[in-house]
């Protein structure tokens, strides 16, 4: 059971070979994960029933559906009718009962018959350094490429679900629940309500494989041969052909691939032009720079208003429309209170005009200031930055030099100020 290891601690045990196939392995999976190809329904059915079947469970009836946000619902009607069919009796509209049909055996029992057993085996089989290794180029590599664009998004696609669950409820959606409700005796309210509850069923699919990539990194690139990789396979197999799904005893619902899958420089959600998700129905999401927000916002940031940019609650959400608004156009919209300016003659050529606003209705601090360097024709631009006002205890909110200085980070941490005072910056010479 154990694997015998190179003694080259200083690469964790692992070859410059093996780093390289562990390199190429990771890829795949990230492409994966990242894949907006239609699902091939054959080869989907057909992983969906392997996993059932090595955990012990009877074949399922098998459900693709086109996107989250139909899922959400099919999968919660079908909970809650599928329990009150289990139970022989309506379930009162209460959390418990939601909780009860909405979270199952299934999903922990497949679990246990593949990636829990594979889990064990390969930590005992392995060293330490070793397992260090392949999480640092595995695990580690494709959460990163892989989690904020997807499992992130995913989030918000469960959040997208509950809204139009528990908010504006599609009217299709609530047409159809009480259609089932008037059928199977049970309140419209339990029925949407087990469709808002279904992040307590859902898994991640080919988005959420950061773990199988781990896994799979023993077997493929490191030789470990254990017998629970047979079992696993299953699991791996519907990682790899679909993507979120819910599993219940009689039934399986799985969402097929998005055909828009967009993320920035640092794999986050975003798109300048578009969603950032959008699933073959129509379904999307909008992020920037891995911020959710309003479809308006990236599409036509014209259509941002002042009352709607101090409206919203969420402060990330609130920084991306005054972004998109733009910074300058805000200064000059939304009657800041002027804190500092400094002189046009001033010693740091880059403060000459500086202004410092604050914005007493979202309590933003915002560094109006021009750039020291001219543009290839001459002119100079103009900037607008905010600011964490807190900086240099907090003179970054009350001084155009403070606040300059504090949009210094050093870059292997960006919440750490580069110049430990507001004095120690003068540049030598400005260009």
């Amino acid at each position: 059971m154990n694997i015998v290891r190179t003694p080259t601690k200083v690469a964790g045990g692992v070859t410059e070979e093996e780093r390289e196939a562990l390199k190429r392995h990771t890829e795949k999976w990230i492409a994966n994960a990242m894949n907006t190809a239609p699902v091939d329904r054959d080869r989907l059915t057909s992983a969906i029933r392997s996993l059932y079947r090595v955990s012990g469970l009877k074949k399922p009836r098998v459900v693709i559906v086109s996107s989250p946000i139909v899922m959400a619902f099919a999968g919660g009607f079908a909970a809650a009718i599928w329990w009150l069919r289990k139970n022989g009796e309506a379930l009162p509209d209460t959390i418990d009962a939601v909780d009860a049909a909405t979270y199952t055996a299934t999903r922990t029992a497949t679990y246990a018959a593949t990636i829990t057993a594979t889990e064990a085996d390969t930590r005992t089989a392995t060293e330490a350094d070793t397992r260090t290794a392949t999480e640092d180029v595995t695990y580690a590599v494709t959460r990163d490429a892989t989690y904020a664009a997807t499992e992130a998004a995913t989030r918000a696609v469960t959040y997208a679900a509950t809204e139009a669950a528990t908010r504006t409820a599609a009217h299709w959606a609530v047409s159809l629940a009480d259609e089932l409700a008037g059928e199977f005796g049970v309140s419209r309210s339990f029925l949407l309500a087990c469709a808002a509850n279904w992040w307590r069923m859902y898994q991640g699919g080919n988005m959420w494989s950061s773990y199988e990539c781990y896994f799979s990194a023993f077997r493929d690139v490191l030789g470990l041969r254990i017998p629970e990789y047979e079992s696993y396979s299953a699991w791996e197999s519907c990682a790899m052909e679909g993507g979120f799904r819910v599993m219940h005893e009689e039934f399986c619902i799985v969402c097929d691939r998005p055909e828009v899958l967009s993320v920035d420089d640092r794999n986050r959600p975003h798109s300048e032009v578009g969603p950032s998700h959008r699933w073959r129905d129509g379904f999307s999401l909008h992020y920037w720079h891995g911020v959710r927000v309003p479809a308006h916002v990236v599409e036509q940031p014209t259509l941002i208003t002042i009352a709607e940019i101090r409206a919203e609650q969420n402060t990330e959400v609130r920084r991306v429309m005054i972004e998109r608004y733009g910074y300058e156009r805000y200064c000059a919209d939304a009657d800041l209170d002027l804190i500092d300016e400094c002189p046009d003659d001033h010693q740091i050529v880059g403060l000459r005009t500086a202004k410092l606003w604050r914005d007493r209705h979202t309590d933003m601090t915002l560094l109006d200031v021009l750039n020291s360097t001219p543009e290839p024709d001459g002119s100079v631009r103009r900037y607008v930055i905010p600011v964490r006002a807190d900086a240099y205890e907090g003179r970054a909110g009350r001084e155009c030099l403070a606040a300059s200085v504090s949009t210094w980070r050093k870059g292997s941490n960006p919440e750490e100020l580069f110049y430990p005072s507001p004095e120690s910056y003068y540049p030598v010479a400005e260009s």
